[in-house]
């Protein structure tokens, strides 16, 4: 059984949830079983296996395979795939939204799908972003089960997380007892998270309508991989290892040089395709094929802390910066929280974000 098995859905015209989990191979289920410590007895001179009461082992009903490190607390509880993705059914309502990807990785430790809203939003330069619902869980207790709504732009494929002060995108729930109550806080809770779609896509537009110059789109890159500001940057090896091609030449550059918009989707477009794929513990200096090298990447651009952080950290410093709180020139933050660029941007945008309903 492969450790990967991410399915692509987009040209499968899927709208309906229980037919994503089966397209996606996620149609499956998981269930507990009693763990055992294998000791010595040295009174009998030989081994035994002891119980250990206070943990269970979680593992797939269709292969009899214990998942990941699979040893979990009594108090932790499996919530079947099927279960998890009806919260799609319940946060959206509707049958026009479309599966776009959907499946597992560690043989099932970890399973997502993921669908793309109805709506396109048009940016003032031309440029456009897509909605799109996330949903994911662990299985063995590494993983909480989140849902988050996240934006791409098809130019280049680009995994846009943001996270506005005081606006519902992300919810996480511990698999604990209490987590069936906590499911439908969170449907709840992303109902009214799909008005922070149309915040970020105002926000975008900010960036686009923020010129920058070359040395502080340097200083953003710097700012949010937390390099000193007046580094040099032959001595940045992050640099010089893979960001600077795309700073000169990244995807729908057309539509992004000179503005804030551009140093922000290289750090999402670094992160997404090209920062490096370390090798599974154990298997150091592995060669791996591109496939893997790519599905990998997938998944670490979706569900990968490190990695969604950071990208969330290019939006936050972004929005710092066109809201006048971070001068890119000097890299200090000011206490006031307006600013004449942002006083600029947010005149030049009101209203511009335009959304194309494909009902």
């Amino acid at each position: 059984m492969s450790s990967y098995n991410i399915i692509d859905l987009q040209g499968q015209s899927i709208y309906s949830t229980a037919e994503a989990v089966k397209a996606a191979n996620l149609d499956w289920e998981v269930d507990s079983g009693n763990v055992q410590v294998q000791t010595f007895n040295r009174d009998e001179c030989q081994y035994q296996w002891t119980n250990m009461p206070n943990l269970k082992g979680i593992y797939r009903t269709d292969t009899s395979e214990p998942l990941g490190n699979c040893v979990v607390g009594q108090g932790f509880e499996t919530v079947q795939n099927t279960e998890a993705f009806r919260c799609f059914d319940r946060i959206l309502q509707t049958s026009n939204a479309q599966f776009v990807s959907g499946g597992y990785f560690h043989n099932g430790s970890s399973v997502f799908l993921q669908c793309r809203l109805p709506y396109e939003a048009r940016l003032l330069n031309g440029d456009t972003t897509e909605r799109y619902l996330l949903i994911a869980q662990g299985h063995t207790g590494q993983q909480a089960l989140s849902m988050r709504f996240t934006h791409i732009r098809p130019v280049c494929s680009n995994t846009l997380y943001a996270a506005l002060r005081d606006s519902n995108h992300s919810y996480t729930i511990k698999h604990t007892r209490s987590i069936q109550d906590n499911m439908g806080k969170a449907v709840k809770f992303m109902k009214l998270g799909l008005n922070h779609l149309a915040k970020v896509e105002d926000t975008f537009n900010r960036f686009v309508n923020m010129p920058l110059s070359e040395k502080e789109q340097l200083n953003f890159l710097k700012l949010c991989y937390d390099r000193p500001i007046d580094e040099d940057l032959k001595d940045w090896r992050k640099w010089n290892n893979g960001i600077e091609p795309i700073f000169l030449d990244a995807r729908g550059k057309d539509k992004s040089e000179g503005t804030l918009w551009h140093p922000f989707n290289v750090v999402t477009e670094y992160e997404d395709h090209w920062s490096p794929v370390n090798n599974p513990r154990g298997q150091r200096g592995a060669i791996r094929s591109p496939e893997v090298i790519t599905e990998a990447r997938q998944v670490r651009a979706l569900l990968n802390k490190p990695t969604v952080d950071r990208k969330t950290k290019a939006f936050t410093l972004a929005d710092d910066v066109q809201a006048g709180r971070i001068d890119l020139r000097t890299g200090k933050r000011h206490e006031a929280t307006t600013g004449f660029a942002a006083a600029v941007a947010s005149a030049a945008v009101a209203g511009a974000v335009g959304q194309q309903l494909m009902f």
